[in-house]
């Protein structure tokens, strides 16, 4: 009796090592698609590159394939492998759901569509809502083969063969089954610089795009004689968003590729919006969607009704034109600030976006602010997937306290953009309506701020490269904007756009001073040329 009690012992610890290393591997195979690096128990997640947005996206992975309800506060939680599967392995565990993924239909928009529909609507002729794209070619690929792959790709994405017509003064989703996109070929005679492609982008933002007509998009193929040097699009933010940038590269090349080689592209349809948006509007109708939108409405009540800017300077610009800055931040600092990071179990944006708070609130002289933040608004591993606009704008409650330690301002910017981000599927149209429906005046989002990685979207095939940017823009959907661009470990860019209606170019100078000021406080570095 004795050695079958030892043996059933035994066998249980080889089971739970067995399940454990299996669970390792499926954990580490997600982190390595995401991350694009191995991992072993020790390795930290951000360390290895994750942000909040790989960090919802990993979440999403484990509930879908391993179906356990891990949560993204988890993640921040346990943020290396070894420990994050050994919580995994505490956590209940529930059916992978067997819904199948519907096809594409018409019908109404998703609450990311809506709010650019709105917002654009508002001003018909403005052209903020436009996102210049350009892919730039590198090697031997033909200027036909490039135009036919496109077509291949808007055969896959119904966000690029959908439109939003009016119906009974109302907006509607029109997918339609095929369009044509007429591409514009300009041969230059060599291969195009960055100024004349920049040029190009510029030329094609400059006129509106009809949201009622599909595609939502303009195309312009820049060819060196019968040779492909960038495709240029001019496309409308209702349809597009920055991971759509990461999939057109991709699957351009890959289209390009099948077809280099004689081989059928893979053409199989990819759920667009609409899908996860009649999801979304089920869920907001349930107990569960009710909750967090009056969740998230009640983290915002007693917002001060306007953020008070020093002075208005009268300019005369139209609605939605703006300006831009482009400031650096010295390489010692961008260091620092990523070791801040790590260290406090923060991202690059928490940590820039609690500076951007402290120099905001003290230049303005209001200590309580809401910061709109951009949420990618894919938390489901399909909508990963799928060319289309998805993200969610929602306002951060930051409230800065007036002078104290920069680690305590970090640390409640990081409790509020993880509450934020647990609330990401709540349209912020939805947090307005629960505030004028409790009879309280909706919250504004007048400021934002974001962090990226701007290392560009690329594909190598046999004998080409493809390489995507958004070209930056001059055109401001909000009054102030600071985006902190990371180029690699120690490099760090602010770019800042603004209204010249409500600031100037010094305003901006000197708010970015503020900014770096409060960085090197928080991290305790001391100015470069010190």
């Amino acid at each position: 009796m004795k050695t079958s009690g030892v043996r059933r012992r035994a066998g249980g610890a080889e089971r739970r090592r067995h399940e454990e290393a299996e669970l390792t591997a499926a954990v580490a195979g997600i982190w390595r698609d995401l991350l694009g690096a191995e991992a072993t128990d020790d390795d930290d997640f951000f360390e290895l590159g994750g942000d909040s947005l790989l960090a919802t996206w990993t979440a999403a992975r484990i509930q879908d394939e391993l179906g356990i309800d891990v949560t993204l506060d988890d993640l921040f939680q346990q943020t290396r492998l070894g420990a994050l599967v050994a919580h995994l392995r505490l956590l209940p565990r529930r059916a992978r759901s067997a819904e199948a993924v519907a096809e594409a239909a018409d019908g109404a928009l998703t609450a990311a569509e809506r709010a650019v529909w709105l917002a654009a609507e508002l001003a018909p002729q403005a052209t903020a809502y436009l996102i210049s794209v350009v892919v730039r070619v590198r090697g031997d690929l033909a200027a036909d083969l490039l135009e036919d792959a496109l077509g291949d790709v808007i055969a896959r994405h119904e966000a690029l063969r959908t439109a939003f017509p009016l119906v009974d003064a109302e907006p509607e989703r029109r997918v339609e089954a095929s369009v044509r996109v007429p591409v514009t070929r300009v041969t230059e005679a060599g291969p195009p610089g960055p100024a004349r492609l920049r040029e190009l982008a510029a030329e094609d933002a400059e006129s509106a795009v009809d949201l009622g007509r599909a595609p939502l998009f303009r195309a312009r193929l820049v060819a060196d004689r019968d040779r492909a040097a960038a495709l240029l699009l001019t496309v409308h933010h209702a349809v597009f968003d920055a991971r759509s940038l990461e999939l057109l590269v991709r699957e351009l090349g890959e289209c390009c590729a099948a077809r280099a080689d004689g081989r059928v592209a893979d053409l199989t349809p990819v759920p667009g919006p609409g899908v996860f948006g009649a999801r979304q509007h089920a869920w907001l109708a349930g107990p569960e969607g009710r909750r967090a939108v009056a969740e998230l409405a009640g983290s915002l009540t007693g917002l001060p009704a306007v953020l008070p800017f020093p002075r208005t300077v009268p300019s005369g610009t139209a609605e939605g034109l703006g300006a831009q800055r482009r400031e650096p931040v010295d390489e010692r600092l961008a260091s620092d600030v990523r070791r801040l990071a790590l260290r406090h179990g923060a991202t690059l944006h928490m940590v820039g976006l609690a500076a951007f708070a402290v120099a905001l609130a003290g230049w303005t002289g209001t200590d309580d602010l809401a910061v709109g933040a951009a949420f990618s608004g894919r938390t489901t591993p399909e909508s990963q997937n799928a060319i289309g606009c998805f993200v969610n704008v929602l306002p951060i409650r930051v409230r800065t306290g007036g002078p104290e330690p920069f680690a305590d301002v970090l640390a409640r910017v990081r409790d509020a953009t993880l509450f934020v981000a647990r609330h990401q599927d709540v349209p912020f149209e939805s947090v307005r309506a629960w505030f004028r429906q409790e009879g309280g005046t909706p919250p504004e989002i007048r400021v934002a701020f974001g962090a990226q990685d701007v290392a560009r979207p690329a594909y190598r095939g046999e004998g080409f490269e493809l390489t995507g940017r958004e070209a930056d823009t001059e055109q401001a959907r909000l009054d102030l904007t600071c985006w902190l661009e990371a180029a690699g470990e120690d490099s760090l860019q602010a770019f800042w756009t603004y209204r010249p209606g409500l600031l100037t170019s010094s305003d901006v100078a000197a708010l970015h001073q503020r900014f770096v000021e409060v960085l090197r406080t928080g991290t305790g570095t001391e100015p470069a040329d010190s």
